[in-house]
């Protein structure tokens, strides 16, 4: 079942709550932490992408078209189409030889607010490079130029690009491959539906792949390594300002790598740890990630107090009112579980 994570007041009373499911995870896949059950069944959407873009590593296409660790960060990004993010996916495809058009992720208005109103008020035309997934669809592209496969056709579950990356995914995930239940994503690629428990298992093997077992992301250790990395070097290109991956991951100075997924997913790896955590809001929500993040990583220890109060200050829990009032705040309402160690 899932448990209340987060409450939103106004005044002294709780106005409303948010139910969901936190689980952390070691590299060794036990279960180190929980809040509601880690069996709950999600969708991994964008929080999928940093796995999705090891064959661009492993296949040998980030090293032929000279990818450096900015492009490698935007293959794994959810970025807001800020004006860097549209330069650095534009300079991925000029690398493969391919415009955007080849993009199949569909149009999207930029979630950058100025960018957003350039394109709604006319001033520049929309284009597949405006959408949140269109470093990670440039990634998956160079993949298929550098070993030779169909283009037209990349999106599509059989493609042999995705049958590699569903076959990473299940290694991550320890779930067995024909378990993965399939549905088209936004940008339209496959996505893929496992227990919450899962997700946080796959960042632990993303948090230190170096220590994962064989079969469960050991092998693509020096990919997972090599993007982990650049998206620790490059935070504003996960999210872009003001999201909360960015933020996370910019102020521990890459100590926590996040990544967020649609329907109320947030995902953290934490290298020094290696301990991954994953967070599911069930009604799909966003408004307590922050608070609930933090707490985690409070509760955990997996940072210094210092950290988790600088996240908490960019991403300002309190609530006000259109003249400015402070009516409320969103605050964390758990406490975390944690399994009794066995017995010597």
């Amino acid at each position: 079942m899932p448990t209340i994570l987060a409450e939103v007041t106004r005044g002294d009373a709780v106005e409303s709550a948010h139910a969901g499911v936190v689980v952390a995870v070691n590299v060794g896949g036990e279960i180190v932490a929980r809040a509601g059950d880690p069996d709950h069944v999600a969708y991994l959407r964008s929080s999928a992408k940093p796995f999705q873009a090891v064959p661009l590593v492993e296949s040998g296409a980030a090293d032929a078209f000279g990818f450096t660790p900015n492009e490698l960060s935007l293959a794994c990004a959810s970025h807001n189409a800020e004006p860097r993010h549209q330069e650095g996916v534009a300079g991925m495809l000029a690398k493969i030889g391919l415009g955007a058009d080849a993009l199949r992720c569909g149009l999207a208005t930029p979630y950058d607010e100025r960018e957003g109103a350039r394109v709604t008020a006319g001033l520049v035309p929309p284009s597949p490079i405006h959408n949140n997934c269109s470093g990670k669809h440039a990634g998956m592209l160079a993949t298929c130029v550098h070993l030779g496969e169909p283009i037209d056709s990349y999106l599509d579950a059989e493609h042999p690009h995705q049958r590699r990356i569903r076959a990473i995914l299940a290694d991550v995930l320890r779930v067995d491959e024909g378990d993965l239940v399939r549905a088209p994503d936004g940008c339209s690629v496959p996505t893929y539906a496992a227990p919450v428990r899962a997700f946080a298992t796959a960042f632990a093997a993303l948090a230190r792949p170096g220590d994962a077992p064989p079969g469960h992301g050991g092998e693509h250790a020096a990919a997972l390594d090599r993007l982990r990395r650049a998206m620790a070097a490059h935070p504003r290109n996960i999210g872009g300002g003001g999201e909360l991956d960015t933020d996370l991951t910019e102020v521990s100075g890459g100590r926590v790598v996040a990544k967020a997924g649609a329907e109320g997913l947030l995902c953290m790896a934490v290298p020094e740890h290696g301990v991954g955590v994953a967070i599911r809001f069930t009604d799909g929500s966003t408004r307590g990630h922050a608070v609930v993040a933090a707490e985690v990583l409070r509760q955990l220890a997996l940072v210094e107090p210092s950290v988790v109060a600088a996240v908490l200050e960019r991403q300002d829990p309190a609530v006000r009112n259109h003249n400015g009032w402070l009516t409320g705040t969103v605050r964390p309402a758990f406490r975390l579980d944690r399994p009794a160690a066995p017995a010597a």
